[in-house]
């Protein structure tokens, strides 16, 4: 048998066969973590319109609606149906008081417009809330909010001119709640809780997400009103 033909018929040495292997497997393992960072790297962005109708503007009506809002996979209705009456109770103030502070506190900490109530503005922006959940990977029950790990908030924010419903701008917003930061600090958790009673550490979590959901927000509407 020819040298060529010997050369082409033996068995490559194991260490090459490992080098490629490992070569080969680290190909993979990239293409799959750009695959997927692709798909949850998503925080913020414009999906109709434009900013730039803020520049000049002092005030903004902002609006927080629930109407829409999934509660881990549930309806409203659905999940606070599961829940008990304290909870409810401690939800539904939340809803009016927790969660558009925090939203309103980072928004203005981050947005040259001062946003809140205010009805005599020229604009107004409604963020409607579509999805509060529990990130996966914290519990085998799956079906509650309750309980730790970070919460997920996704968000339309529709900006409009007040007394009117054509939509200027469509932002589409999601944020995870990251614990124990500055955005929620944690000596203020024993405060909610003895406020909302058993619905404390979910609302604190929540709380933290909406915080940044108007980070992000106050930051996005700053960049792109230029």
């Amino acid at each position: 048998m020819e040298a060529e033909t010997i050369l082409k018929n033996a068995v490559r040495p194991k260490s090459q066969t490992s080098k490629e292997n490992f070569f080969r497997k680290s190909i993979i393992f990239l293409a799959i973590f750009f695959v997927i960072a692709s798909f949850d790297c998503f925080a913020q962005k414009i999906t109709e319109g434009s900013l730039k109708f803020l520049k000049g503007q002092d005030k903004l009506h902002v609006v927080l609606n629930f109407d829409d809002v999934v509660l881990h996979k549930k309806t409203e209705r659905e999940y606070l149906a599961m829940e008990n009456e304290q909870w409810v109770e401690g939800w539904q103030t939340a809803k009016t008081s927790i969660f558009k502070e925090k939203l309103l506190e980072h928004l203005n900490k981050n947005c040259n417009v001062l946003c809140g109530d205010f009805p005599e503005a020229q604009y107004q922006a409604v963020v409607r809330v579509l999805k509060i959940e529990r990130k996966l990977g914290y519990s085998s029950v799956g079906q509650h909010l309750e309980g730790p790990g970070a919460r997920r908030i996704t968000c339309e924010v529709v900006f409009t001119e007040i007394g009117d419903s054509y939509p200027l701008a469509k932002v589409s917003i999601r944020q995870d709640s990251k614990a124990n930061t500055s955005v929620f600090t944690p000596t203020k958790i024993v405060m909610v809780t003895n406020t909302i009673g058993s619905a404390g550490s979910n609302t604190h979590l929540t709380g933290v997400a909406f915080g940044y959901i108007g980070q992000e927000l106050g930051k996005l509407m700053n960049k792109k009103s230029k």
